[in-house]
């Protein structure tokens, strides 16, 4: 491999109640990095992302101080919001990708996730560079979203259909309107 081998990077900004809380890098090559942001960190009133980022928690500080890396799958964290077995499946092969792909299926549930994590696409121009600093060469990307028809969120195995209330009716959600 050159020296001159710039690697592709998507990017998601994370929220959680509407608080900015960090941002997840997939790179090209597999790897998945989460990084706080500095106003997560700094914030001793900040929503509670995991319990090990809970600012009692001993260590928090130092936790959230370095980027969480993986390959391929997510940290637990974020991991443990994705479905599993025959529903991950289904979501991956939708999304044709492999059902160890977590950023993708991740990036597809990001906007109805179970609880009040948001993740949204980034336009490169928006993604702070230290975010790709993270691994040497890296130039931020348009994160191509697919869409598999239906959406719902799922965590674990419990499936939940998320549903629009419409004049006293409910109906599932369809391409990218949300239930």
């Amino acid at each position: 491999m050159s020296d001159d081998f710039t690697e592709e990077v998507s990017a998601l900004r994370l929220t959680l109640h509407g608080k900015l809380v960090g941002y997840l890098a997939g790179f090209q090559g597999g790897r998945n990095v989460l990084s706080f942001a500095e106003s997560f960190r700094t914030d001793t009133n900040r929503p509670t992302f995991s319990l090990i980022t809970h600012p009692v928690f001993p260590h928090a500080e130092k936790l959230i101080a370095e980027a969480w890396t993986r390959t391929q799958k997510l940290h637990p964290v974020l991991s443990n919001l994705l479905p599993e077995g025959a529903l991950r499946a289904l979501v991956a092969q939708g999304l044709k990708v492999h059902t160890d792909n977590e950023f993708h299926i991740f990036s597809h549930l990001g906007e109805d996730l179970p609880g009040a994590l948001v993740a949204e696409p980034m336009k490169p121009e928006d993604v702070p560079k230290r975010v790709l600093g993270t691994r040497g060469n890296a130039r931020a990307v348009t994160f191509q979203k697919t869409s598999s028809g239906n959406k719902f969120s799922l965590a674990g195995v419990q499936m939940k259909f998320s549903m629009k209330a419409i004049d006293g009716r409910y109906t599932l959600s369809k391409g990218n309107i949300l239930g």
